[in-house]
């Protein structure tokens, strides 16, 4: 049982040794704004997340059984392994903790950058859209305005 759990945590490692560099290729994607890499990048990271989500699925169970069918985690079923395989569990754990952190961290990173890219769009097609209050050229102080104020794409030219 144990060795299963160690194997479960190394296919993990694994999955996130492939997540972490293809999240920086994302960030530089992002800022280069590289739509087709990005699209690319996102498809695969999908693939990978799913057979991550079904690595954790077998992790959880895994600890389900070694606990006796209750829920616990991987630090309070460590207790009922063997010395140098509860050694070489947390090991593991604490190696894809460090992962998982790092590519947590590259993540933030480039959900920031996509929030300030759609910021700038947004205030660029509100510029853009919204209606001139004033006139480019001075009109006559007594004349009517004929029509309501135009946004800069229904201007004439």
């Amino acid at each position: 049982m144990g060795q299963k759990l160690i194997t479960v945590l190394s296919e993990m490692i694994q999955l996130h040794e492939i997540l972490i560099p293809l999240s920086e290729r994302k960030h530089e994607a992002i800022i280069e704004r590289d739509m087709e890499s990005l699209t690319d990048i996102m498809k695969s990271e999908k693939d990978l997340l799913l057979q991550l989500n079904l690595l954790e699925e077998q992790r959880q169970q895994l600890t389900s059984e070694l606990a006796g069918d209750q829920e616990q985690t991987l630090k309070e079923v460590l207790g009922k392994l063997s010395p140098a395989v509860k050694r070489m569990v947390e090991s593991r754990a604490n190696e894809l903790k460090q992962q998982a952190e790092k590519l947590k961290g590259l993540n933030e990173q480039n959900e920031e950058l996509l929030k300030d890219a759609m910021a700038f769009i947004h205030y660029m097609i509100g510029h853009l859209t919204t209606p001139r209050e004033q006139s480019i050229t001075y009109g006559r102080p007594n004349q009517k305005k004929t029509a309501a104020p135009r946004g800069y794409f229904d201007t004439k030219a």
